[in-house]
């Protein structure tokens, strides 16, 4: 059932029922006879970019002009709404016929590529679009949502295929379905705050004494079938990540204030769009604030791929966290084409070597030597490494020997919910 739109909603908020409302009422009328009832999504590219350069409140009046433009396309405007952070659905109905889909593309593109002024600054717009279009009541099972669902597909094998747009079918097929789904699901429970955090121990190799603990994200359905990596992946396209990411370090937070005190770091995950996000700082300090934690309780992790693709900011945003007190890992470090060159100037702590090569470290004499010469690095530039995938007591054995200062991985325990992970530090847990 579809639900009805909220009459105190802006027209400007995402609001994805209000569209399949107007889509339903269209849908109804097509099957008593009427033309073509035509679905555009638009997807716009890369506009968190846009954010990033004049900000997130001029980005907001840039979408604001450009749904008016949409909404100005049809002659009878029926529907145009955000349904996602930089997606829009027009809906136009009646269509003479399909074969005039082409002409409402160029409209859309020619109204997106037309450049926005805000202040003195002129930003330009690109996108693809994915149609949906139902004619008759040949697809008597076919409703809104699956519509919505048709035209995102084919928005996305667009974006793919490097095409401004295309006209998908109606069914879709059972893995795009299921896909989409998922998304739906995903962005749901982050407005639910259904997913949680897990944190795996990180010991200290010289006395077995707990460092720190890294929190890892979980989802509790059983049915999605999505792994961390997968759902990470999901909230990134979605341009959700600076949400995603305030969930999660106010969550960390939150949740170790039951191991405060006991000189525990607790570390979390952050991607390269939440890297470069302007909100960054703000929404790292303030969730310190909130919870009464100190900055050297938290530890962020980045990749060197993530510092790599913007050195500049990069460095720039890791300084200011550095600044404040927090603790900087560089994870999987040595899976990412490392160079002196720029390696001197990281603001880090601690350096975490890659499970791939922990785990042959015994086997595999090259793998042995990338960890020893990883090892040294850290003791020449003055940081503290953490060996991740340690599942066996030799090789923690080994690595003590070697000089590594922590361990994680299955040998020392599995990542468990935050009051089990409690009782695991108090020496309860089997």
């Amino acid at each position: 059932m579809i639900i009805p739109p909220r009459r105190d909603l802006s027209p400007f908020a995402i609001d994805r029922p209000a569209l399949l409302w107007s889509l339903e009422h269209c849908l109804r009328s097509t099957r008593d006879g009427a033309q073509l009832t035509v679905l555009a999504l638009i997807d716009l590219r890369e506009f968190n970019q846009v954010n990033q350069h004049i900000g997130y409140h001029a980005g907001d009046q840039v979408l604001a002009q450009l749904q008016q433009r949409l909404a100005s396309i049809p002659k009878q405007p029926l529907g145009c709404r955000r349904t996602d952070g930089d997606k829009f659905g027009l809906i136009i109905s009646p269509l003479l016929n399909a074969q005039l889909i082409p002409l409402v593309a160029k409209k859309i593109i020619d109204e997106i590529t037309r450049p926005f002024t805000i202040g003195n600054q002129t930003v330009n717009l690109e996108a693809h679009i994915g149609f949906a279009i139902i004619a008759d009541s040949n697809q008597p099972t076919l409703d809104a949502e699956k519509l919505l669902q048709s035209a995102e597909a084919a928005a996305k094998q667009a974006q793919n295929l490097r095409r401004p747009y295309l006209v998908g079918d109606a069914s879709v097929n059972k893995k795009v379905r299921h896909k989409i789904a998922i998304k739906k699901k995903a962005l749901d429970a982050l407005r639910e705050n259904s997913f949680e955090l897990f944190y795996q121990p990180q010991i200290r190799l010289a006395d077995g004494c707990t460092h720190g603990a890294e929190g890892l994200i979980r989802w509790n359905q059983r049915d999605h079938g999505v792994n961390p990596e997968q759902l990470v992946a999901i909230i990134e396209e979605s341009g959700r990540m600076d949400d995603f990411f305030a969930w999660t370090i106010q969550t960390a937070i939150r949740e170790s204030a039951n191991w405060r005190g006991q000189n525990i770091a607790t570390a979390i995950n952050i991607s390269a769009s939440c890297l470069h996000s302007p909100r960054l700082f703000e929404t790292i300090e303030s969730s310190l604030n909130l919870w009464g934690a100190e900055p050297s309780d938290l530890c962020i992790e980045v990749t060197e791929s993530t510092i790599q693709q913007d050195l500049d900011q990069g460095f720039h945003a890791l300084n200011q966290i550095k600044e404040l007190g927090v603790r900087i890992a560089i994870d999987d470090f040595g899976t990412g084409y490392s160079s002196l060159e720029y390696f001197k100037f990281i603001p880090a702590d601690e350096l975490k070597i890659d499970k791939s090569f922990i785990s042959n470290m015994r086997k595999n004499p090259i793998d042995m030597d990338i960890v020893k010469l990883i090892l040294d690095w850290g003791k020449r530039f003055q940081m503290e490494t953490i060996a991740e995938g340690v599942e066996d007591a030799e090789t923690m054995a080994l690595l003590t020997e070697l000089g590594c200062t922590y361990a994680q991985g299955y040998h020392i325990s599995k990542a468990m919910p935050a009051d089990q992970f409690s009782r695991w530090l108090a020496g309860e847990a089997n």
